[in-house]
């Protein structure tokens, strides 16, 4: 721990006056941060003074929000109609989580949460997850029997596989309209 804050200079982090500023305000995603910019701030980054600034999410929290907060209506989906509590995220990347969120908290052996308004403002998230899934998913995908093929695909429309797999994905998500 000595090594690893020495080496990217987080000892300020430890400082009480810092410590208890980072510990005691916790805000939704997206909700307004202070007064926007800071003189020195907008300076730094060419913007103007007193740009809005927000509340982030963490990647796969931004990913569930995706997945949950879809407008899933006329895809013939079972979830249509259905209340966003009744789906359930899986983020895939470097690891995976499963994500979902409830009106009231529930509490489950061995999965993270309840966190009221983490993902979601107004309602609780549990998440429980697999660390170093993604290459897991890629071993599946390049041992696959279609990988030379969908690698052969790729190389002859796009730059990298994956945008490829995208631009394919999007292309079966229109014919499902």
């Amino acid at each position: 721990l000595i090594g690893i804050n020495s080496y990217v200079n987080l000892w300020e982090l430890f400082h009480p006056a810092v410590a208890d500023s980072i510990r005691n305000q916790v805000l939704s995603p997206g909700a307004s941060v202070g007064n926007g910019l800071t003189p020195e701030a907008a300076k730094d980054l060419g913007l103007a003074e007193g740009t809005a600034v927000a509340a982030s999410l963490i990647d796969a929290h931004a990913g569930g929000l995706g997945v949950i907060g879809a407008d899933v209506k006329g895809y013939n989906l079972p979830c249509e109609n259905q209340p966003v509590t009744s789906r359930l995220a899986v983020i895939c990347g470097t690891s995976s989580c499963h994500m979902g969120i409830s009106d009231a908290p529930i509490f489950v052996p061995g999965v993270w949460g309840p966190y009221y308004s983490a993902m979601v403002p107004g309602f609780w998230l549990n998440e429980g997850g697999q660390s170093a899934t993604g290459k897991l998913i890629d071993h599946v995908v390049r041992g696959h029997v279609a990988f030379p093929e969908l690698q052969a695909k790729a190389a002859a429309r796009s730059p990298l596989l994956f945008l490829y797999q995208n631009s394919d994905l999007t292309m079966i998500i229109l014919t499902l309209k």
